[in-house]
């Protein structure tokens, strides 16, 4: 911020010096064209930085005189220089029997969350976005054993619904119930059996807290524990948790399904029931390939190894 501050305007003053409730959005529009010529990657942060600080301003309009973001709609996307590698299905099996050998089940958990619900890490963890804004994470409410768990995209505020189970014909005819997510389970499972609950003995709260003091994760601290596991087992120095969502979105495309949405989030759910409905269903058939897609690489596996 320091930057902008003391940048030259072209009537000779600096910027620092204009009054924030004189800008708009061609000023915004400016500002981001003339720091694009030294490189996308500042002139995006920059962007942001700008549009935390007249969201605050916005907040305290009153004592600011600020009464519109600016920098805020500008679509414009952070830009990584190598951007966030996706995280394999051994990497994440890996991630997760070392957090649980090193006493982080809470991890092993969240990292199936990311994976399977394709989850962001805010979502998760209930830490704050790229825009500063905290999210609630994931609550225990929203888990309903062998039947279903509800998850927001907060992104772009889509429910999805992923049922667990579903029905398929049984060798002997007839139809038999079906795993969808069983590594999910196992890790939810696992953690709940350690998790805090309220005075009438149900789980209480998000699902997602530290094993040390209850608490949610800081950010810092997350990051810590991740690279701690991620050096246990040797797992790769750019392995981010964000990688597990983009794995699991990755193992989804790999299945032979394209359209993601429905487990994704991606598009906004009709308030309708039949549409719901349709939804739904979609969502098991895709769920259903990715366990059959799954099931081929670990017997592909086997055979190599024998």
């Amino acid at each position: 911020m320091d930057r902008l501050v003391s940048m030259p305007t072209k009537g000779g003053t600096l910027l620092g010096k204009k009054m924030a409730a004189r800008f708009d959005a061609s000023s915004a529009d400016a500002l981001y064209k003339k720091l694009r010529e030294k490189g996308e990657r500042d002139a995006s942060y920059a962007m942001q930085v700008c549009r935390l600080v007249w969201r605050w301003a916005v907040r305290h309009h009153k004592i600011t005189g600020v009464k519109e973001n600016p920098f805020a709609g500008m679509g414009i996307k952070s830009v990584s220089l190598k951007g966030n590698r996706e995280t394999s299905r051994e990497e994440y099996d890996l991630y997760r029997k070392t957090a649980r050998a090193m006493g982080y089940q809470s991890m092993a958990t969240a990292a199936a969350l990311c994976f399977e619900c394709c989850q962001r890490v805010w979502d998760v963890f209930g830490l704050k976005d790229d825009d500063g804004e905290e999210h609630a994470g994931i609550p225990w409410e929203n888990y309903q054993p062998g039947k279903a768990i509800s998850v927001i995209q907060s992104k772009t505020g889509n429910p999805v619904w992923l049922e667990l189970t579903t029905d398929v014909p049984a060798e002997g005819g007839g139809t038999e119930s079906a795993a969808l997510y069983p590594e999910l389970e196992e890790e939810l499972e696992a953690w709940a059996a350690k998790a805090r609950r309220g005075a009438d003995g149900n789980l209480t709260g998000i699902i997602i807290r530290e094993e040390r003091n209850g608490e949610k994760y800081k950010h810092r601290r997350m990051s810590k524990v991740h690279r701690e596991i991620c050096d246990e087992a040797g797992l790769p120095t750019d392995m981010t948790f964000t990688g597990f969502r983009h794995g699991g979105i990755t193992e989804i495309g790999a299945s032979g399904e394209a359209d993601v949405r429905p487990i994704s989030g991606h598009k906004t759910l009709a308030v309708t029931a039949i549409y719901n409905k349709a939804t739904a269903e979609k969502g098991r058939r895709i769920a259903l390939k990715r366990r059959e897609h799954i099931e081929k690489l670990i017997d592909k596996n086997e055979d190599l190894s024998e």
